[in-house]
């Protein structure tokens, strides 16, 4: 492939990403500013739910797709790419009906065993067809990709997030405002909050729909220039030559979507139990039975992961395309042993993503109730109960911002399963501290764990990086300045807010109190700027990278994982 082609394909896919990203955001808010926390609790249920199955489908059939495809049309073997796609639709299209026949009818189960929340069945089976649509599109796109055309999936990742906000908001509107009537269709004892999330869900169901349209609008891929080959394959060979790479990327996909699997599975549960035994640190006066105390975990719940962690995702939503902006150069210079700008490229990732994740970590911590308000105003219990949450995660939004470029890194070094084992340790981390925390602190305590989860990750993967590569980060000498400058930019935040909120409203008030946070925190680093000598004492390259300049074919020293170094590794 041409090189122009490659960047043109990674703007399109970075910059539909990216604003996938921010119609999420457009979509999330409005929707808990329409329902309550318990509203919120039910959706987030379902959502939880589905974001595995939307990381599967992205990442896993994706992939397998696009590579077998693109194997195909490197051979110039049309033949092969016509079975593959043919193959492919029949092996996830039926695999994904199956699911999500199977999903619709066990919702009421899993919602009871699993999620502990009954009332989330309604919305657990409007998200059933979404299986089946997210299977096609994984294909189609797929397809596509393997055919070097990358504009189909970013124009269907828009358009899905556009469908996405239409409709979920216009369906929640409606059913909020008319639901008395559409009740008496529904199951017996579902409420307007249930119905309401259901909707919400509903829509998120047709915009993968909307986004599988797109696609089909498209034509089918043209085949190669070159005279076509056909060469004879069979229908096993294709079939294991799609699992062989579905499989491990399916398992790390999975694996990092655990943490909120984690959060469904024991955060109400361990709630509830707290509400149970302890009332009155929730302001609750006298017995609380059973049932009371699982609507009111679902209220809390629901207004931790519908505010405070929307709020948190936004900021690594933001940084995660620089990491994937250095995933090109940095393969490219580790694989020619470009020790020297290997070494750099990796510092300056990080420099950036901690430009911008530090003050806004800082900020979003001193100012997490005048945030919450700004953005929900019509919701001031929602918003007391996610306000000290969201303290807690302005400094885990710091740990998993800096940890996807580390992941990029390991990617691009060819070394991506050291990501799921960093993964898998990182979810441990979250199960313990969640089972530990929550009984002890609530809502709090999900959020210190959030906030151990990955800042175990962040340590775990440097130490990766290391080891696979030799390349030593040192984030104090990295980003001190930037640490003191966010800690002033959150002072200098806090006590405008503070002094301006007597005299303007609230939401002039904030805005003033970020504008002056920000001027703190760029002129604290135009003030600690190194000299060009201390920017050359400070340079992270590593010590054991140096063996990489060494003639090939000899063994690394300790550190680089002691494998033979080859020009085409990784």
């Amino acid at each position: 492939m041409k090189k122009q082609s490659v960047l043109r394909g990674s703007v399109w896919l970075i910059g539909s990403a990216l604003l996938a990203k921010l119609l999420g955001a457009v979509f999330r808010i409005p929707l808990t500013a329409l329902l309550d926390g318990t509203g919120m609790g039910y959706f987030s249920c379902a959502y939880g739910l589905f974001l595995p199955v939307f990381a599967l489908s992205v990442t896993g059939m994706n992939t397998a797709v696009s590579a077998v495809t693109a194997q195909s049309f490197a051979k110039h073997d049309s033949g092969a790419a016509d079975r593959t796609r043919r193959i492919a639709f029949r092996m996830f299209g039926i695999g994904g009906a199956v699911c999500a026949i199977l999903l619709f009818f066990a919702a009421e189960p899993l919602c009871c065993g699993f999620l502990h929340n009954p009332r989330a069945a309604l919305a657990v089976r409007m998200f059933a067809p979404a299986v089946w649509f997210c299977c096609l599109n994984a294909v189609l796109r797929g397809i596509h990709e393997g055919s070097r055309s990358m504009i189909p999936t970013a124009v269907s990742q828009v358009t899905e997030g556009i469908g996405r906000v239409i409709f979920g908001l216009l369906l929640c509107s409606l059913v909020l405002q008319k639901g008395h009537l559409l009740l008496p269709y529904l199951p017996a004892g579902t409420t307007v909050p249930e119905a309401a999330a259901a909707a919400a869900i509903l829509g998120v169901t047709l915009s993968t729909a909307v986004g599988l349209l797109t696609l089909l609008c498209f034509p089918k891929p043209c085949r190669s220039a070159a005279v076509p080959v056909y060469t004879p394959h069979s229908d096993r060979s294709l079939r294991h030559a799609l699992l062989r790479i579905l499989l491990p990327v399916a398992a790390a996909s999975l694996v990092t979507n655990l943490t909120t699997l984690i959060d469904l599975a024991t955060g109400m549960r361990l709630l509830e139990r707290v509400i149970l035994e302890h009332p009155a640190r929730f302001g609750l006066s006298g017995a609380v039975t059973a049932a009371q105390a699982a609507e009111y975990a679902n209220f809390r719940f629901g207004a931790f992961s519908g505010m405070a962690m929307t709020v948190f995702n936004l900021v690594p939503a933001v940084t995660n395309m620089l990491g994937k902006g250095v995933f090109p150069s940095f393969a490219a210079s580790y694989v020619q042993h470009r020790t020297d700008e290997t070494a750099l490229q990796a510092a300056r990732v990080m420099q950036r993503t901690a430009f911008l994740a530090i003050p806004a970590g800082c900020g979003m911590t001193v100012l997490s109730h005048p945030l919450l308000l700004c953005l929900f105003p019509t919701r001031q219990q929602e918003t007391a109960c996610a306000a000290a949450p969201l303290m807690i995660l302005g400094i885990a939004v710091i740990f998993a911002a800096l940890s996807y470029p580390l992941f990029s890194m390991l990617q691009a070094s060819g070394h991506a399963g050291d990501t799921v084992s960093v993964m898998l340790c990182g979810a441990a981390v979250k199960l313990l501290c969640n089972l530990l925390l929550i009984p002890r602190f609530a809502l709090a305590g999900t959020a210190i764990s959030t906030a151990a989860c990955y800042a175990a990750i962040l340590i775990l993967a440097m130490r990766r990086l290391r080891l696979r590569t030799g390349i030593r980060l040192h984030l104090l000498r990295l980003t001190g300045g930037m640490l003191f400058g966010g800690i002033l930019c959150a002072a200098a935040a806090y006590a405008v807010y503070g002094r301006l909120l007597c005299c303007v409203s609230q939401r002039i008030a904030l805005l003033c109190a970020v504008a002056a946070g920000g001027i703190v925190y760029l002129l604290t680093l135009l003030l600690l700027r190194p000299s060009p000598e201390q920017k050359k004492a400070a340079k992270p390259f590593s010590r054991g990278f140096a063996a990489f300049d060494s003639v090939q074919n000899q063994e690394c020293p300790p550190g680089i994982n002691n494998r033979k170094v080859h020009s085409d590794s990784w």
